[in-house]
């Protein structure tokens, strides 16, 4: 019997799964009710079982870092292929807000992590807010997310977009480095999110105190992600 030969990213595939399911198990120990429940949401979505084979042709490209003894391993997103929702005539921007791209950002994450202090991005594309936000489903698939501006790049492709990235478009005029844009960014959005519901949601009871700071003090990571995309994108330079 013949056995087809598993080229090197599907068995890179099958080592991060078993190292995935390890970590999670770990993990898992020390979750609260909430976060188990959102851990069952991701894996039943669609985005991330599509995930698996996005790796298998190396549209996702997997790494190990080592940090100080520990060895990880890291999801990075090629954005060739990548699969796009829309909404009439727009794609949905992929947001640094989404679970699945802070999971899996694009390459340039690494490149605008190392250069943050330096690079001064400039827009490729014009935006406009607007009045009212769209609800839809975001990439994660199980969260609601408003989308609150419309971008159009120079080449003629038109998304509908998050806040957070809204406002990095919006900062970014060639003479603020990504640092400063994404910190301001991040602390713009926070004051937003926090207004607009995160503060009642802590009062009643229904998110944590930690759990509200985690989800705050990830924001600037998240503004990273989102300098990523719209590099990747050609939507900023």
């Amino acid at each position: 019997m013949l056995f087809k030969k598993k080229s090197e990213e599907e068995r890179f595939a099958e080592e991060l799964a078993k190292e995935l399911e390890r970590q999670a198990k770990e993990m898992e120990k020390n979750l609260t009710p909430e976060a188990r429940e959102r851990l069952k949401l991701m894996q039943k979505s669609p985005a991330w079982r599509a995930a698996e084979e996005r790796i298998a042709k190396g549209e996702i490209k997997l790494f190990w870092r080592k940090i100080g003894d520990d060895l990880y391993i890291v999801a990075r997103d090629t954005m060739k292929n990548f699969p796009f929702k829309r909404h009439n005539d727009y794609l949905l921007l992929p947001s640094g807000l989404d679970d699945y791209m802070h999971s899996h950002p694009p390459l340039d994450i690494d490149w605008i992590q190392t250069n943050a202090d330096t690079w001064k991005p400039r827009p490729l594309a014009s935006f406009r807010w607007l009045d009212e936000p769209i609800t839809l489903t975001g990439y994660d698939e199980y969260n609601i997310a408003p989308y609150r501006c419309l971008i159009e790049a120079r080449d003629g492709r038109r998304f509908l977009a998050r806040a957070l990235e809204c406002m990095l478009l919006e900062l970014a005029n060639g003479t603020r480095t990504a640092y400063d844009i994404a910190r301001t960014a991040a602390a713009c959005y926070a004051d937003d999110l926090w207004r607009r519901g995160l503060a009642e949601a802590v009062q009643k009871g229904e998110i944590s105190k930690e759990e509200a700071k985690k989800a705050l003090d990830e924001l600037p990571q998240r503004a990273f992600i989102g300098l990523a995309i719209l590099r990747a994108l050609g939507l900023m330079i």
